[in-house]
């Protein structure tokens, strides 16, 4: 009797082992990794206006946008534009038209113009200042550190 060879038993490979199984994924390493490159960053922008940025006053510019004329009068649009390496508060504008009888002053005043930028506001006149002589200024301001 012919006996039949059997053939040699498959074995199955080991599965791969995990690394661990409380290590975090690729993915939340890389998150992380941007997280503190972006926090590092910020703290280095702070730190080095803290040390070498400039500390000069408020120097406030306010220039004429346009007038719109209302029911009530006529609305002259005006932009503070702060120059100086300083923040100001409570910054009072004026506007002095003349030309049409005695002068007409208006007065504004706006909450916060950081160092190197600006905001708008409003001066409100009885006359349009377009057919006048409109003399703007920045009054006073406050201290805003």
């Amino acid at each position: 009797m012919a006996t039949a060879k059997r053939a040699p038993a498959r074995r199955k490979p080991a599965p791969a082992k995990p690394s661990s199984p409380n290590a975090p994924p690729l993915l939340e390493w890389i998150s992380a990794a941007i997280g503190l490159a972006c926090a590092l960053t910020a703290i280095g922008f702070v730190a080095w206006d803290a040390v070498l940025g400039e500390r000069s006053p408020p120097a406030i510019e306010v220039r004429l946008v346009e007038v719109t004329p209302t029911p009530h009068g006529f609305v002259a649009q005006v932009e503070a534009v702060n120059h100086g390496g300083s923040s100001a508060a409570q910054v009072a504008i004026e506007g002095v038209l003349s030309g049409q009888g005695g002068p007409e002053t208006a007065q504004a005043t706006l909450d916060y113009i950081p160092q190197r930028s600006r905001v708008s506001g409003g001066l409100v006149f009885e006359h349009d200042p377009r057919a006048g002589r409109l003399t703007l200024r920045a009054k006073g301001f406050a201290d805003a550190s």
